[in-house]
């Protein structure tokens, strides 16, 4: 591990050092070959065509304005500019935040312990894993994920609960869930 990063640093060094190199020798006027020595087009003084010429010099002397570091997807783009803005899906959710029985417990840390089902309102007796137990009835929000009870039967209890398909469309499932007569207190 330790060569490799010894490796590393030498070749970066390495690197830097030609790039200086070449760096000085445009400064100069005279192109850094490319390739094999003798290469790159030049004359027999060893600089590059006129035309090549012509426009490093007026590189070397443009006067810069504010104009030249405005984003411009023409002629350059700011390096530094975020795009994840473009693969991220900005839709307001819709959810909103109803008070629930139990708020702070999921639908699978819920035990149904009892069904009342004498008279015109029926109820249902849930507890959570602290114990904490708490009646609710038709229309009731019973989770933290948004169960809304629809029906209460002598041995179930149907909940409604709003679920998100890959497309991103919401789509309602109900549940049923079993009244588990061992758990009574």
């Amino acid at each position: 591990m330790r060569q490799s990063h010894l490796r590393l640093v030498l070749l970066m060094s390495l690197a830097l050092g030609l790039l200086a190199r070449a760096a000085g020798a445009i400064d100069a006027g005279a192109v850094p070959p490319s390739g094999a020595a003798g290469a790159g087009g030049g004359d027999a003084t060893g600089g590059a065509d006129p035309a090549l010429e012509k426009r490093l010099a007026a590189l070397r002397h443009k006067v810069l304005k504010d104009e030249d570091f405005v984003e411009n997807e023409d002629t350059n783009r700011d390096p530094f500019h975020p795009y994840l803005r473009l693969f991220v899906d900005h839709q307001v959710s819709t959810t909103r935040k109803v008070p629930a029985a139990f708020d702070k417990a999921g639908l699978d840390e819920l035990t149904l312990i009892a069904v009342i089902t004498g008279g015109d309102m029926p109820r249902a007796m849930f507890r959570d894993g602290s114990g904490f137990g708490q009646a609710v009835k038709r229309g009731d929000f019973l989770s933290r994920s948004g169960a809304r009870v629809t029906k209460i039967l002598s041995d179930r209890v149907i909940v409604e609960i709003t679920e998100t398909t890959g497309t991103g469309e919401p789509r309602v499932v109900e549940k049923a869930i079993l009244v588990n007569p061992d758990e009574a207190p």
